[in-house]
């Protein structure tokens, strides 16, 4: 089983999509470093919400990944383009699922 890590936030102003989608693609080795990630997946809904959901082995490992990272230089970038104001974080874990899928790295 796994874990869901949904993070949501709206852009700075003036912040463009690329900007957003390459600070977050940025973040990506950092991430594969730390215990228990397996795959991260970025959207955007048509109110200009940004969702990037985060897979994790562990509810434990999903938490501790926001230690882990604090220092990183590409998730300071990151926040550099977020309104801070909007960010909501949640960390789940699955009831039911339709299959199972496996992720590897």
């Amino acid at each position: 089983m796994y874990v869901v890590e949904i993070v949501s936030w709206k852009s700075a102003p003036n912040v463009t999509d690329q900007q957003m989608i390459d600070a977050v693609q940025a973040m990506v080795p950092d991430l594969e470093k730390l215990p228990g990630f397996r795959y991260q997946s970025l959207l955007k809904d048509d109110a200009g919400l940004w969702i990037d959901i985060y897979y994790w082995d562990t509810k434990e490992d999903a938490h501790k990944s926001n230690d882990l990272m604090a220092n990183k230089q590409s998730l300071q970038n990151l926040i550099a383009l977020i309104d801070m104001s909007s960010l909501k974080i949640d960390v789940l874990a699955p009831h039911q699922e339709s299959c199972h899928i496996s992720f590897t790295r």
